[in-house]
């Protein structure tokens, strides 16, 4: 609470300066991997097309779809190609289908196809705000910045469910924040992520039998001493989840996948060697102790509702709805894209709205360390597409 809004005024200024002493354009290279991904995947294509910024081309693989999705997009680049031919926001589509070898296989089969200085990754079911992409290289105009994390929000809001994700998205991109003033950047997620070519030149592509590629190539990054930024601008609403079932399976993949990803980097922890001690000796430890949290804070609710209905006394069930609803509403009336009055008014519920996220992490975080230590295989979680429509 106390670091994210000098992000936000101090640091986005900044860059927004350094920007314009350097008019800096390059060509900039959009990959979007697809499996599956009929109901959204052109919706996300038109999104990126109007975006603002040129020099722009977009690099879509498809993964070894077995939907529709091929002949939609061959159907689609058809018809777009002949409409802006020669047109001065003309961006050059380039699609590859390929046999399915999994996301991590998909985004560097898209890598080896970008020609762009600056190598942007959006999710195929997403909405990609105009200006996103002109955000995002406003702040590789420092050359010291490898790498960006964008400003992933929930589309799909209109049920309890979506509006909860929000909530918990809302909640853990303003902890980014203070990570990037701090540059400790935990992770830069695949559904808005930022990069110069330079990085993969230098670290190689995604690893492809994790199931968290992108916190892997995150760590990758933090061990080379590069710099990652947030940016909070680059806005792109994604499609949650839209059934517990399909959220459990989502949350399972994260923990299950960073515990693979924390044995891989094991050696990183308390690393002496680096340039960003703060970041192996602090972030990562914290990141344990925020699953221990998750035990604990799970432990204190139950116990607090069966201390006030037992006792008939609720004033220590108030004091924690008080205190949450001051924290919610000072991060709310700190991002312009969540000051509204209907969240302020909301704020009370936002508590008990995050029961729910609570105990989905308690039972993935069990069932991850559950599936790792027997050996079980975890998927890729797939639900059922809907479309980001109320976005």
């Amino acid at each position: 609470m106390i670091l994210a809004p000098w992000y936000s005024y101090d640091v986005w200024a900044k860059r927004r300066r350094y920007f314009a002493r350097r008019n800096y354009r390059p060509l900039v290279s959009v990959i979007i991997p697809a499996w599956n991904e009929e109901v959204g995947l052109v919706s996300t294509l038109k999104t990126i097309l109007a975006s603002s910024y040129r020099p722009l081309e977009i690099v879509v693989v498809n993964d070894g779809s077995t939907d529709n999705s091929d002949s939609i997009m061959r159907a689609f680049i058809q018809r777009y190609q002949r409409s802006v031919q020669g047109s001065r926001n003309y961006a050059n589509v380039i699609y590859h289908y390929q046999p399915n070898g999994g996301k991590g296989t998909a985004l560097n089969t898209g890598i080896s196809l970008a020609h762009g200085e600056i190598i942007i990754t959006f999710d195929a079911d997403s909405v990609v705000h105009e200006e996103a992409v002109e955000h995002f290289v406003s702040y590789f105009a420092d050359p010291e910045v490898m790498a960006a994390a964008g400003n992933i929000m929930i589309g799909n809001t209109k049920t309890i469910l979506g509006f909860i994700q929000s909530i918990e998205y809302f909640l853990g991109f303003q902890i980014k924040k203070a990570e990037s003033l701090l540059g400790v950047v935990f992770v830069i997620g695949g559904a808005a992520s930022a990069f110069r070519k330079e990085v993969f030149t230098r670290l190689g592509g995604y690893d492809t039998g994790t199931l968290t590629e992108d916190l892997d190539l995150s760590l990758r990054i933090q061990e080379a001493g590069m710099r990652i930024v947030y940016v909070p601008e680059a806005i792109v609403h994604t499609e949650g989840p839209t059934t517990l079932a399909g959220l459990r399976k989502q949350r399972l993949r994260w923990k299950r996948g960073r515990l693979e990803a924390f044995r891989m980097h094991r050696s990183s922890f308390f690393r002496t060697k680096g340039a960003n001690k703060a970041f192996f000796w602090v972030i990562l430890p914290m990141v344990i102790f925020g699953d221990i949290e998750i035990v604990l804070g799970s432990m204190y609710v139950l116990l607090l509702y069966l201390y006030s209905l037992l006792n008939h006394d609720f004033t220590l069930l108030l004091l924690t709805i008080v205190i949450s609803t001051i924290t919610f509403s000072l991060q709310l009336s700190e991002d312009r894209y969540f000051r509204k009055l209907s969240n302020f008014i909301l704020a009370p519920l936002f508590w008990f709205f995050l029961h729910l996220a609570t105990f989905v992490e308690l039972d993935s975080l069990i069932k991850a360390l559950y599936t790792y230590y027997r050996k079980h295989e975890v998927k890729w979680q797939k639900w059922q597409r809907t479309g980001v429509a109320d976005s």
